[in-house]
């Protein structure tokens, strides 16, 4: 079991200092969420044979000794480096950070923040990896609960059993449920314990399944054949996962790959757990990788911090020195705190370390308390974002494109934007003290496409309108009205020119009948704009983009089976003609806000002025969106002028 973890560790560590080709890798999670439910829950499940009870504070209290003082020690290196060296957007986070963490919430502090763990790790947390940590936390509170309601409901293991797995199975079903279609979508399904619950739950199934009888009587041995050939179906299938699996792959979340995965583990752990010789159990039986095995949490606590700190030192500039001192560093603090702190302490308690203490529970309160008080310290004196004052922001951005007409405050005062996740955070971001003179309302959602027509990844996957979106198309008049906005900013999006079903068929732009789909549905948003209060609606049309490495599986699967889709996605002429047609039906009252024009006109802008343009397959870069803002309100002010 050591050698498994050994390995995975590694392999897992190895992608974060940067092997991207194991971008496979965060599948492997699965595999030690499944080993902490197997193990954990095997160990309950046995005392609960042998004596009749679980002793539930005694079982905390050997989770405490095994995971806090570890834990404490990387926190206080954090902080440390937060204060002293840190950049100043991590240690603006970074007290909540470490409270989030002391509480093992900190994958809910993660979804709250809408963090993209495949996101570059510049401005990342140095305690993001925290989340696991959290989930595994959480698991820890509830397993012995849950195993002590079990023997009381049933007294029966196979039910037990079956419990657990229908639980593995409404996990996976409550994913799918929540669904993965955009980035936006990511850090909910990536961090949610509901969501990584499956593997925890399919480990407790192997636990309870492998126990001890009563008396410490071991459980009968599974058929050999299962043993052997299970042990290389999970090894396989965790194997397979780093060439196929990417950090977007939809089916994942969409359609039970987790759970797929997660049982692929449950074979491999089986068969590493079996006392028998199979070729599995002797694949990871060597000794050097137990070692490393031994020393796991050791390892996935310090990796993460130090090489983000080398990263803002001159190592940082060389991709082969800052992987090989990472790792060198990682694994020698990772085998000190092994043998000085966390092994003292689980055999010892407190004196494992501190042999003359007499106040244990001070001694041991103590750290805790510090490392808190410190980390309120660190929130009490966080530096505040700076603002940039209205009239020193606006001339220091530099123009999109040469001799572009200025934004003329008041003209219009209120802007209602709508669309997708474009337009989204491209409003989320608006940089309101840089423009006083007006408003940005938000009436765009992320995820909501505008048209009503389920979009279709490729032939059989499709993604239906959420009801939430339905509620929002309703709902966003009234907001308009309500707001007072006098112009709407209407974002049409690749997403559009995308197939959708219609009337049960998969139609594209090639296609009279989809373009009629969608030049009604800009219709009906003008005719429901003006009747909210409009005077004028400006439709944004569709800059070139160009697909990157990460972009999510399904968008690939159309691009790429497709080569005319992926030649409209890059410029996107078919999309951005329907919109000058329609338009050009309403002469007096709508306008097109050319942005393939200002961003295209000499092709794909990898960056504007340096900065990064996209920061992804679809959405528009934080540092651009400035720019991109004072563009566009030129161009509205412009346009509202003739009205």
């Amino acid at each position: 079991m050591d050698g498994l973890r050994g390995v995975f560790i590694l392999l897992f560590i190895g992608y974060h200092f940067g092997l991207t080709q194991l971008e496979g890798m965060w599948v492997t999670i699965n595999l030690f969420f499944v080993l902490s439910g197997f193990l954990i829950v095997r160990l309950l499940t046995a005392e609960q044979s042998r004596y009749g009870s679980i002793d539930v504070w005694d079982f905390y209290k050997r989770r405490i000794r095994r995971l806090v003082p570890a834990l404490l020690a990387m926190l206080v290196f954090v902080m440390a480096w937060g204060a002293l060296a840190a950049p100043e957007g991590v240690r603006r986070k970074l007290g909540g950070d470490v409270l989030a963490t002391l509480g093992y919430v900190m994958n809910w502090r993660l979804i709250q923040q809408g963090d993209q763990y495949f996101g570059t790790a510049g401005g990342a947390s140095p305690l993001r990896h925290a989340w696991t940590l959290a989930i595994e936390e959480q698991f820890y509170l509830v397993a012995p609960l849950v195993l002590i309601a079990l023997y009381v409901l049933f007294r029966n293991r196979k039910i037990s059993i079956a419990v657990l797995l229908v639980g593995a199975v409404a996990s996976a079903v409550w994913t799918a449920y929540l669904g993965f279609h955009d980035q936006s979508d990511y850090p909910r399904l990536y961090y949610g314990t509901d969501t990584r619950a499956q593997a925890l739950f399919i480990g407790a199934a192997i636990g309870v399944l492998r126990a001890p009888k009563g008396k410490g009587r071991p459980p009968a041995d599974l058929p050999m054949p299962l043993i052997r050939i299970g042990g290389l179906v999970g090894l396989v299938s965790s194997v397979i996962c780093f060439a196929i699996i990417t950090p977007y792959t939809g089916w994942m979340f969409n359609q039970g790959g987790m759970l797929a995965f997660g049982i692929g583990s449950a074979l491999l752990v089986l068969a590493c757990a079996d006392p028998r010789p199979n070729p599995t159990r002797e694949l990871f039986a060597w000794r050097p990788l137990a070692f490393v095995g031994e020393r796991t949490y050791g390892l996935y606590l310090w990796h993460w911090p130090i090489y983000l700190a080398l990263a803002e030192t001159p190592v940082g500039d060389n991709a082969i020195a800052i992987f090989v001192v990472s790792m060198v560093l990682t694994v020698a603090v990772a085998h000190v705190s092994y043998n000085h702190l966390e092994q003292p302490i689980i055999q010892h308690g407190i004196r494992g370390i501190l042999p003359r203490t007499r106040e244990t529970t001070l001694a041991s309160v103590l750290p805790v308390a510090l490392v808190a008080v410190l980390a309120v310290g660190l929130v009490r004196t966080a530096p505040e974002e700076e603002r940039p004052s209205p009239a020193a922001a606006v001339p220091s951005l530099p123009d999109v494109v040469p001799g572009q007409p200025a934004h003329v405050a008041g003209q219009p005062e209120r802007i209602g934007v709508l669309g997708d996740s474009v337009p989204y955070f491209l409003a989320e971001r608006f940089p309101q003290g840089q423009f006083p003179g007006v408003t940005i309302t938000n009436h765009a959602r992320e995820g909501c496409d505008l048209l009503d027509e389920p979009i279709s990844w490729a032939p059989g996957l499709s993604k239906k309108t959420e009801p939430w979106c339905v509620t929002q198309k309703k709902q966003w008049t009234t907001d308009f009205a309500a707001a007072e906005d006098q112009v709407l900013l209407l974002f049409a999006s690749p997403l559009v020119g995308l197939p959708h079903i219609v009337d049960g068929e998969r139609l594209w732009l090639d296609d009279e009948r989809f373009r009629t789909v969608i030049t009604d549905r800009f219709e009906t948003v003008y005719e429901q704009a003006k009747g909210a209060g409009a005077t004028q609606v400006q439709i944004v049309n569709v800059p070139c983009r160009l697909p990157p490495e990460d972009i999510p599986d399904e968008v690939r699967a159309v691009l790429e089976a497709e080569p005319e889709m992926l030649a409209e996605y890059k410029d996107p002429e078919i999309l951005n003609g329907l919109i000058e047609d329609w338009a050009a039906q309403h002469p007096d009252d709508v306008h097109v806000v050319d942005l393939d024009g200002a961003l295209c006109s000499d092709g794909y802008p990898e960056t504007l002025h340096g900065v990064q343009v996209y920061n992804d397959f679809l959405h528009f870069s934080p540092e651009v969106t400035p720019m991109l803002w004072k563009w566009l309100l030129g161009q509205v002010s412009t346009n509202y002028a003739t009205s």
